[in-house]
């Protein structure tokens, strides 16, 4: 491939991840406690380690793409941290799925049952990964208000998939 459609030799300094957005005038975006202090701990970090770090490597070899990417970062959680609220977790329930819980649902992963441990937590601190799910998405949605032992039917592309919620806490 010509090195004229390759950005190889000049590093994009532009916008990485997906842009930052105010909630809404009445818009209320939940996260949890413990998601807070991460968001702010990374905030801090950022602004108190890797910044200055970055600042002083400006001018090398990708110093100033990095430099850009934690200034994208510092402000996209500025802009977060301004458009959540805390939403306490209860330490005890009445046994239904809810913001902050952790539920363990069973699916049939072709043919063979599968167990996923789940925490429904705010937008702004869901990981899939992490099996942190964000409590407006689908899945979350068809859990709320749900107790150990209820199935839940969620609509797949593929089809509808019946889970079993097997514990929640």
């Amino acid at each position: 491939m010509s090195k004229a459609f390759t950005s190889e030799e000049t590093p994009d300094s532009g916008v990485v991840g997906r842009a930052a957005r105010a909630a809404e005038r009445g818009e209320e975006r939940p996260i949890t406690a413990a998601g807070y202090r991460a968001l702010t701990e990374e905030l801090r970090r950022l602004q108190g380690d890797e910044r200055p770090r970055a600042r002083a490597a400006a001018g090398a070899l990708g110093g100033d793409a990095i430099l850009g990417e934690i200034e994208h970062r510092i402000a996209f959680l500025q802009t977060t941290l301004a458009s959540v609220r805390v939403v306490e977790v209860p330490a005890t329930g009445d046994g239904a799925a809810r913001f902050g819980s952790r539920v363990t649902v069973e699916r049939d992963a072709d043919g063979a049952p599968r167990r996923q441990r789940l925490e429904l937590v705010g937008p702004d601190e869901a990981d899939a990964r992490a099996g942190r799910i964000a409590v407006d998405s689908p899945l979350a949605r068809a859990l709320l208000g749900r107790r150990a032992g209820d199935e839940v039917e969620l609509e797949r592309p593929r089809g509808v998939e019946l889970l079993r919620l097997i514990d929640v806490e």
